[in-house]
């Protein structure tokens, strides 16, 4: 195990930064596309509201989180991958599909739909066979390795049940309350649960806390699973659930900071916090029936703790790939020295301040846009080729 852990952990350089490039990409055409279109916040079912759905959902959250997850499993589970080359065809599917399928829901075209969706259930399909390969060779296990495979496996529920959405509007036998399935597999199964777990394990690396068990972790990963299953069985349950969930991961957060060696809190910190506020204040919005405003919450919440983890994981990535063989030989930059933290510092307020003003009038979107300028920056700074 050992030897397999050294000779591959983790997938190529290419592929895990190539998911933050297209997703980086498909974050500003989606945060572009509604400002530009205010007026689908008229409709969940407007095509620029789908449109702008899938671009920020499964354009820019999931391929962050997956192409994370070719790094930060093999550091979790402290094992190699098994075939890291197959990153690049889940990278290929994945990077046409989204496109395709934003293109079907704009021109209305359902056969674009399923084409983009069949593109993209491809290249989950593919990486969750990859990651069930890694999990069950692992022999160190954890509640952090728990939420990863709950994330994988809806990684599969979610766009199968989209795709049977897609489907049934080409070939009939459509039902609208399965989009709700569709919506609570992807917004609780894939994104909650996998901040909740990969959450608890950045905080802790970022922070170095030490001596919390992640209890509240275990008992959350219950609690999430539960409100999935009460919107099938009982969704007068679901939001009451989904709210002591957010709780829950507040206070995790809460217990890792406390037990902190590094005082000072960092950007990625801060946007991480600053996200969780938003998620306790979108589902409060949604339990008193303000909708709209809850969805923007949402949006909020995880740009905030996507973006807010990448200030960590992309300057550590290209550090490996850059400066990792230069370390003794030359002078090398510090993590830290990468990019400059009042950049991400601006781009958090930027959006923070963009969220809030949407949630009253959609012209605060190009808040959110101007806080993109200073992201991209750091994108720049980072990945930017530096000669040794």
């Amino acid at each position: 195990m050992i030897a397999l852990a050294t000779k591959n952990t983790t997938a190529p350089y290419q592929v895990p930064a190539g998911f933050v490039l297209c997703s980086s990409f498909f974050l500003v055409a989606a945060v572009l596309l509604l400002a530009l279109h205010p007026d689908a916040f008229s409709s969940h079912l407007h095509p620029v509201t789908l449109a702008f759905t899938h671009l920020l959902l499964l354009g820019f959250g999931t391929g962050i989180l997956i192409g994370s997850m070719h790094q930060l499993v093999p550091v979790i589970l402290e094992i190699g991958l098994v075939r890291a080359w197959w990153g690049y065809a889940v990278l290929g599917f994945w990077a046409v599909g989204v496109p395709v399928q934003v293109m079907g829901f704009l021109q209305d075209q359902p056969a674009l739909i399923a084409a983009g969706g069949g593109l993209v259930s491809a290249a989950l399909l593919w990486f969750a066979v990859h990651m069930l390969l890694v999990f069950r060779s692992t022999q160190k296990w954890s509640v952090v390795a728990t939420s990863l495979v709950w994330v994988t496996l809806h990684l599969l529920t979610t766009p199968a049940v989209g795709m049977v959405q897609a489907l049934t509007m080409q070939f009939g036998n459509y039902d609208p309350a399965r989009l709700q399935t569709h919506a609570i597999l992807g917004l609780v199964g894939v994104f909650l649960i996998s901040i909740a777990g990969v959450g608890h394990k950045l905080i802790g690396m970022f922070t170095l806390s030490h001596g919390v068990k992640p209890r509240v972790l275990g008992i959350n990963l219950w609690v999430l699973n539960f409100a999935i299953l009460s919107d099938l069985i009982w969704p007068a349950a679901t939001l009451p659930l989904l709210m002591l969930a957010a709780l829950l991961m507040a206070l995790d957060a809460r217990n890792l900071i406390a037990k902190r060696v590094k005082k000072q809190l960092d950007v990625g910190v801060r946007h991480h916090l600053l996200g969780l506020g938003f998620l306790v204040f979108s589902v409060l919005l949604a339990m008193l029936g303000f909708w709209t405003m809850a969805l923007v919450g949402f949006s909020g919440f995880l740009l905030l703790v996507i973006t807010g983890m990448l200030y960590k994981i992309l300057p550590f990535l290209v550090w490996l790939h850059r400066y990792s063989g230069q370390v003794g030989q030359t002078q090398v930059p510090t993590l830290k020295e990468m990019f400059q933290e009042k950049t991400a510092g601006l781009a958090m307020w930027l959006f923070t301040a963009g969220i809030v003003f949407t949630a009253l009038h959609p012209a605060g979107l190009w808040l959110i846009a101007a806080g993109l300028i200073p992201f991209l920056g750091f994108l720049t700074e980072v990945m930017h080729v530096r000669k040794p």
